[in-house]
C-alpha cells in the first residue's frame, strides 16, 4: 500500500474515468486523478497521507464499482 505517501491505485470502468476526475476535482486540494493505464481502467489518485481517509470514503461511495487495488505498483 502507498497510503503513507497518499497514494490510491483503483480501477474503474474506461468509462467512468473522467467522471472520477469530475468528483475528485469538485473535492479541491483532496487528491488529483492521473490515468496509469486507461485500456484497463487503472487511475492513480494523488493525496497526501491526512487525505486518504476521505479520498476512499467517496470512492466507495461512488454510484459505479471502483476496485481499490492496495497491492497494485506502477509498472506491473
Amino acid at each position: 500500500m502507498n497510503y503513507d505517501r497518499g497514494i490510491i491505485y483503483a480501477k474503474v470502468q474506461k468509462a467512468e474515468i473522467a467522471d472520477v476526475t469530475r468528483i475528485m476535482e469538485g473535492y479541491e486540494h483532496l487528491a488529483l486523478v492521473s490515468t496509469v493505464k486507461a485500456s484497463d481502467g487503472i487511475i492513480k489518485l494523488l493525496g497526501t497521507p491526512d487525505t486518504v481517509a476521505d479520498v476512499l470514503l467517496i470512492l466507495n461511495n461512488l454510484p459505479f464499482p471502483v476496485e481499490i487495488m492496495e497491492n497494485f505498483t506502477e509498472g506491473e
